[in-house]
């Protein structure tokens, strides 16, 4: 983890935690947490190991432009990402395994920022593991971000945490990097052009 608000989240449900796998979602107060809220979400898995948001800040539907109540939380993704997002998530819920995502955001005017989403495993009900509190956190975020709405994350590295060490040695868990993930940063920004009011993002064979 490298964010702060990271650090913040993690200490509030290791508290929360205590010896168990995972706390409650009963055990989680809103008012504990005020201001890593509007960045805050959770997420449940349903019959078909699909995680969907069950609650999203009011900065992260922000960010994309949309209320994200009920989408599948797999759909944040580019269509490549898509599959290991789901299955990344869903084994955060169900194995309760914390993890932290390394993300390039890309924009609809093709504009690229880093962020880091932190995922950990919460409990419902029925005191099974099949939910997820998560949150985003944008790295410097660039004076674009609120006005162009974010259209794909791309995931390019995953680190799971060992929750029973202390959140400043969590580095004992290296960080996997995805050799397939796009660089957005150097690719979308360079090959971008305005053609009236769209922005085209040239690619594909040049054969």
């Amino acid at each position: 983890m490298r964010h702060k608000n990271s650090f913040e989240l993690f200490d509030y449900w290791t508290e929360k935690r205590g010896k168990r796998a995972a706390p409650s979602r009963t055990d989680i107060e809103p008012a504990d947490i005020r201001t890593l809220l509007p960045h805050v979400f959770i997420c449940d898995l349903n019959d078909d190991g699909q995680l969907n948001f069950r609650l999203a800040g009011t900065a992260l539907c922000a960010l994309h432009g949309r209320e994200l109540k009920g989408t599948a939380f797999a759909a944040l993704w580019l269509a490549d990402g898509t599959r290991n997002a789901g299955r990344t998530g869903a084994s955060v819920a169900s194995a309760a395994t914390p993890a932290v995502l390394s993300l390039d955001c890309l924009s609809n005017g093709g504009r690229v920022a880093q962020a880091e989403m932190l995922l950990l495993p919460i409990t419902g009900p029925s005191g099974r593991n099949d939910r997820l509190i998560g949150m985003l956190s944008i790295f410097e975020p660039p004076y674009w971000i609120g006005h162009e709405p974010i259209v794909g994350f791309s995931t390019t590295a995953i680190r799971f945490l060992d929750q029973d060490r202390d959140p400043l040695f969590l580095a004992n868990r290296p960080e996997i990097k995805l050799p397939n993930a796009p660089n957005f940063a150097s690719g979308f920004t360079n090959n971008r052009r305005q053609v009236g009011h769209l922005v085209v993002l040239d690619g594909g064979r040049r054969d």
